[in-house]
């Protein structure tokens, strides 16, 4: 038995979809070697400011890549062969560090004002400030290009390198400036936009060069209606930043920095749900777009839903075991005591899974359309969202700012819900009754094993999490047997 759980096993990570697993396993963990590391070399209040910093410049990402991601993977995508377009990521590119020069100028000409966004917990000078933004916010926009550009062509082993290269790059030379006693928070910012720029560059040559000897031509450039095409989701893309990380300089700007970084670390906690969602999206939106070029709508309802309840049966024992971890988890990772944080980790968790729900739909709805209206919905709904965390978090605190992130989050998938159904998509992303079941049993889990380390109040921080993340896993791994056990005998059978 053990012979055949290793070769499945085996067999499940060379599959695109153990890849992407093995690819967003390895970025979560680099959140938690940076997080403490800055937190427990620089303090808390350096690592809620680092955080900011790269809030803000994330902020410019969807900005300078003008939409281009779904331009290229549309275009791509919807190629008979399989060598892709290099023309169309060369030139997207191109446009992007155009775009990014642009951003620079503005920046160091409104340097103070852009200041004024952040709640840093030193003193800067506003032009680097402008500088570290704009480059990294350069960066970031050709990384995502070219991640786009290998997904459209299903290279998911040629992103994994890529993205794994980045990563291990990136945490070399942070470690060594740390020994080497020179870790500032310049020096952090710094050695991720030179780890960017060193892969970037070298994936961009090799992209080229593979591109022009397989096809034997010259590198051809997408027209201006194409690249025109992604502007709505450019406007979406900035609405969702606000969405998703203008919270952080909410955050900043009405408790502190020391409180972005507890913040911080809550939202690194639960990224661990995003991450069992992405390798499941990674591959739908090609999948999508190919089944509705065959006018196959009950093909992609199928194959959402089947990609969405995979998600469901991860991503709420997930919730249950942060929710149990919160706060020992969130002190060592901040190296100071956390603050009350389990319902700000509840509210925060319903929204990131209620936002991974969506998924299926939006990407319908971006298949189906030019997308103006899920610009619409998307800047409506990130907009409310966001008002109502400036709203509550003078009110609530931190929960406030948890709170109106939920409201956009709740909004914006009933939104693509409807859009969706207008055009045509049969059926919902999830099985009802399975997900209220697994809901109901969540809490249950949770619950118990709350009991269970209350008995043990004298636990340390490390013991707390080591002993509810086994608790939590032996009990749903029973659970998921139990229910599962006919299939599994079958499988093991063949």
């Amino acid at each position: 038995m053990v012979l055949i759980l290793g070769r499945k096993a085996l067999d499940f990570i060379r599959s695109d979809l153990g890849m992407r697993f093995l690819a967003e396993a390895a970025a979560r963990c680099t959140g938690f070697v940076v997080t403490p590391l800055i937190s427990w070399v620089l303090g808390a209040a350096v690592f809620g400011s680092y955080t900011q910093i790269l809030s803000l410049s994330f902020a410019f990402v969807p900005i300078v890549s003008a939409g281009l991601g779904y331009t290229v993977i549309r275009q791509v995508a919807s190629r008979v062969d399989s060598h892709g377009d290099p023309g169309v990521l060369v030139f997207s590119i191109g446009l992007i560090s155009v775009l990014c020069s642009a951003l620079a100028l503005a920046m160091f000409v409104f340097a103070d004002f852009i200041a004024g966004f952040v709640s840093l917990g030193f003193p800067v000078s506003p032009l680097s400030l402008a500088l570290a933004v704009s480059v990294l916010a350069w960066m970031t926009s050709v990384e995502a290009l070219i991640q786009e550009y290998f997904r459209a062509l299903k290279l998911v082993k040629q992103s994994l390198q890529v993205q794994l290269v980045s990563i291990f790059l990136h945490l070399a030379l942070l470690l060594a400036f740390t020994f080497a006693g020179h870790l500032s928070i310049w020096s952090a910012i710094g050695v991720l936009i030179f780890a960017k720029m060193l892969v970037n560059g070298f994936v961009l040559a090799r992209t080229i060069l593979y591109g022009r000897k397989e096809r034997k031509d010259q590198l051809k450039m997408p027209g201006l209606r194409v690249l025109v095409s992604g502007v709505p989701f450019m406007l979406s893309g900035l609405a969702e930043w606000a969405g998703n990380l203008g919270d952080r300089l909410v955050v900043g700007k009405y408790l502190g920095a020391e409180t972005v970084a507890h913040y911080t670390a809550a939202m690194m906690l639960l990224s661990v749900i995003a991450a069992l969602g992405a390798p499941l999206w990674w591959l739908l939106f090609p999948e999508i777009v190919r089944e509705r070029a065959r006018g196959n709508s009950e093909g992609c309802a199928r194959i959402v839903q089947s990609r969405t309840m995979v998600f469901v049966w991860l991503a709420f024992p997930a919730l249950t075991l942060i929710c149990v971890i919160a706060n020992p988890a969130i002190s060592l990772l901040v190296n100071a005591h956390s603050l009350d944080m389990v319902l700000v980790v509840l509210v925060l968790g319903m929204a990131m899974i209620i936002n991974q729900l969506a998924t299926g739909w939006e990407y319908y709805v971006v298949s189906a359309t030019s997308g103006k209206q899920l610009m619409v919905a998307t800047m409506a709904c990130a907009l409310i969202g966001f008002g109502g965390a400036v709203l509550f978090a003078p009110l609530y605190g931190i929960l406030g700012v948890a709170l109106g992130l939920l409201c956009g989050k709740m909004l914006f998938a009933l939104v693509c819900a409807g859009l969706a159904r207008r055009y045509g998509f049969p059926g919902t992303v999830v099985n009802g009754p399975k997900t209220a079941l697994l809901a109901i049993a969540s809490v249950l889990v949770y619950f118990l094993v709350s009991t269970i380390l209350g008995y043990f109040g004298s636990l340390g921080d490390i013991a707390q999490v080591v002993s509810a993340s086994c608790l939590v896993a032996m009990i749903f791994a029973a659970g998921y047997l139990a229910c599962y056990r006919k299939k599994l005998a079958d499988q093991f059978g063949k």
